[in-house]
């Protein structure tokens, strides 16, 4: 008796999870430019800081 082998299975690489969309607000990036206010009336002056994206709470991903 004489035994056939089958061919090699080949081996897959597995599929990637698909990347979440970007936050529409800081555009993936996690941080948005706030206003700087000073002084007991909170008036604004002339300068930004950058701040965490109130949306995605930083990871810059919906």
């Amino acid at each position: 008796m004489t035994v056939q082998k089958q061919p090699p299975t080949r081996r897959r690489s597995p599929k990637s999870a698909p990347a979440a969309p970007n936050c529409e607000t800081c555009g993936g990036t996690g941080e948005t430019a706030t206003t700087v206010r000073v002084g007991r009336k909170r008036r604004e002056i002339g300068a930004t800081q950058s701040g965490l994206c109130p949306a995605c709470l930083g990871t810059g991903t919906a």
